[in-house]
């Protein structure tokens, strides 16, 4: 039976929630911003499978081994996370919004978030999380199941998640791996500046179909949200729509 995460349709709708300071910067600066999966919020990001064959005699007898593969794909992988849920959520609002409620939400499809990113020919992939609490030992051989794999807990973020390698050795001597190999990954560690984020320009009149405006702003912050767009990008201005929410 094969458990790896799927890959969505180039056609299939996504949703990122944001708060104001991290739209400002894709407004303002025109890039995209991928976050290393070992300072996600999510203490157990990537390293799930390993938490749940703790008590498995295989991992008593490789430990040592498992958790420095994990710990060194955490720590050179990015990622931008982003919902397939094809309805606004209010809990998504009250996850990804700090205590200013002020943000958007943007909707575009996975093909356009591809098309739309500047990615330079660095190696990327894309899958639909995987969540769940069983695994097998050999399962973590999978770079693809480490990664794309995540507590039941936050199955209500429906999470397309992209991700970028940081270092080509990270790959497993696999087939499905050599065309990742390829790409020059030194060019992304320089980049990785502050070794906590990669940056990538990106087309905002490609990615976004539409902008909705938190319903929790209040009609000034909505107000100067909408400027904003208008001053630094006027194409997106007519793509605002409005919350079902009403609170």
């Amino acid at each position: 039976m094969n458990n790896s995460p799927k890959i969505p349709s180039d056609e299939t709708i996504i949703w990122r929630y944001m708060g104001l300071d991290k739209f400002l910067d894709l407004l303002l600066n025109d890039t995209i911003t991928f976050t290393k999966a070992s300072i996600a919020t999510d203490k157990n990001e990537i390293k799930w499978i390993l938490k749940n064959l703790e008590e498995t005699d295989e991992y008593k007898t490789h430990s040592e081994g498992a958790i420095k593969y994990i710990e060194k794909i955490r720590e050179t992988s990015y990622i931008s996370c982003w919902t397939m849920k094809n309805k606004e959520s209010r809990p998504l609002w009250a996850t990804y919004l700090d205590n200013s409620k002020q943000g958007v939400a943007i909707k575009t499809t996975v093909k356009n978030l591809m098309n739309s990113i500047e990615w330079d020919d660095f190696g990327f992939s894309y899958q639909i999380i995987d969540y769940r609490s069983n695994f097998t030992f050999e399962e973590l051989q999978s770079l693809n199941i480490a990664i794309n794999t995540k507590n039941p807990a936050y199955v209500e973020e429906s999470e397309v998640r992209f991700h970028i390698f940081c270092e080509d050795s990270q790959l497993p001597d696999r087939p499905e791996f050599e065309e990742m190999k390829k790409f020059d990954q030194r060019k992304l560690r320089k980049r990785a500046k502050n070794g906590k984020t990669v940056k990538f320009n990106i087309n905002l009149d490609s990615l976004v179909s539409n902008i909705m405006i938190s319903p929790f702003c209040s009609d000034w912050q909505r107000k100067n949200i909408e400027r904003l767009i208008k001053d630094y990008h006027p194409e997106l201005i007519n793509r605002i729509f409005e919350s079902t929410i009403k609170e």
